[in-house]
């Protein structure tokens, strides 16, 4: 295999996998499908946590995670739609996730840090040739 085409199906398949993954956590807290809360428990979770306006940060949050995640996967500002998503793990990871311990249970540390490593190379070298509209 060529590199150029190793490095669109890298790019491809990494869209697709962490595009998945936020387009169906997006779509829980958004619409309470696949088992999810929807966008009022949602927004209870955030004004547990004190953020103010919890209401309109469940709904940016959760747009992020959804409409982010439909972008990867397809490739449409791939770039861009990665770089939101790694805004909001580093905001989780900072304000959430390191409060509870590096090695806890249930921190989400890894989660965070995986995602991060694995958003970076979409946001340095955008999502390959194999994206719909990419810059």
């Amino acid at each position: 295999m060529k590199k150029q085409n190793s490095f669109d199906f890298s790019m491809f398949a990494v869209r697709l996998i962490i595009g998945s993954i936020f387009t169906i956590y997006g779509a829980q807290k958004l619409f309470g499908m696949f088992g999810g809360v929807g966008i009022e428990s949602t927004s209870k979770i955030v004004e547990a946590l004190g953020v103010p306006n919890p209401y309109i940060f469940a709904i940016i949050w959760a747009g992020v995670e959804f409409i982010g995640g439909i972008f990867l996967v397809l490739g449409i500002f791939a770039r861009w739609a990665a770089f939101c998503i790694v805004i909001m793990i580093c905001v989780n990871f900072f304000g959430i996730s390191l409060n509870y311990g590096f090695y806890g249970v249930n921190t989400n540390v890894e989660y965070s840090l995986l995602v991060i490593a694995s958003c970076i190379p979409l946001v340095l070298l955008g999502g390959g040739r194999w994206s719909v509209w990419d810059f």
